[in-house]
């Protein structure tokens, strides 16, 4: 029997997995309850790195948006998988550009952090939108 391991992103993911009206349906009643534990959900449905799931026309439409500078420097602390996605997927001199601030100086955490959280600004607007549909194992997000 398969272990239980519950908690916000575990509950994220589920809602994640959920229709745009369904998922929202759902995060209203829980805000009406508990307005915290709604926006934590909220900002635990995608993370930086389901960047790797968009198509190539949607990143390179994403790359448009961003500071690449940005976009750069949250990928030091990326999956190797994401990282490949990015530069299978970039342009040749965003590419070059990515690999100028990788291979740059260390720069502190909290940096990148903040770099990964204005990424994650654009590309959740783009998400509610619907600019941007997350495809995890062919499920729309």
């Amino acid at each position: 029997m398969a272990k239980f391991q519950g908690g916000l992103k575990e509950a994220a993911k589920m809602l994640a997995g959920l229709s745009r009206e369904a998922r929202d349906r759902i995060l209203t009643v829980i805000a009406k309850k508990d307005p915290a534990m709604a926006i934590n959900l909220e900002k635990n449905l995608f993370s930086f790195e389901d960047i790797k799931f968009l198509t190539p026309v949607m990143y390179i439409e994403f790359l448009r948006e961003i500071k690449i500078q940005d976009f750069a420097l949250a990928l030091r602390m990326a999956s190797p998988e994401l990282k490949d996605f990015v530069f299978k997927n970039s342009p040749r001199a965003i590419r070059q550009e990515i690999e100028d601030v990788l291979l740059g100086p260390l720069q502190l955490a909290s940096h990148v952090t903040q770099a990964e959280e204005r990424v994650m600004a654009v590309f959740l607007r783009k998400i509610e939108k619907g600019e941007i549909i997350i495809r995890k194992d062919d499920v729309s997000v």
